[in-house]
């Protein structure tokens, strides 16, 4: 007679070693869900960082033009599109909110003659 177990019949002798190796599946399976997860993140948030940088690099001709033109306006030409020169350094930013142009508050009404 053969003195040794198999896996099943140690299973079937001792039930508290399976659960606990089912529990040591469970948690493997577990554990490598979050890993999987957390290099995805990762991996997008690089992806981001690299779209970002490559958009500022192409996008970068297209500031410094825009930017040397306003510098070339007047002060009296900024006032009439809503800009003085402190907003020439804020124009590429996201929050930057330029008033309204100097017509665009204005009412016409016809002059009596």
């Amino acid at each position: 007679m053969d003195d040794r177990f198999t896996k099943a019949e140690a299973a079937l002798l001792l039930p508290e070693a399976a659960a606990a190796s089912r529990r040591e599946t469970d948690a493997e399976a577990i554990r490598l869900a979050a890993v999987a997860a957390r290099d995805e993140a990762v991996a997008s948030w690089i992806l981001g960082g690299l779209r970002s940088a490559v958009h500022l690099v192409a996008s970068l001709p297209q500031r410094v033009a825009t930017y040397n033109a306003l510098r070339a306006l007047s002060d009296r030409e900024l006032r009439d599109i809503g800009m003085n020169r402190f907003d020439i350094g804020r124009v590429f930013e996201p929050s930057f909110n330029p008033r309204p142009a100097n017509d665009a508050g204005r009412q016409t009404t016809p002059r009596a003659a």
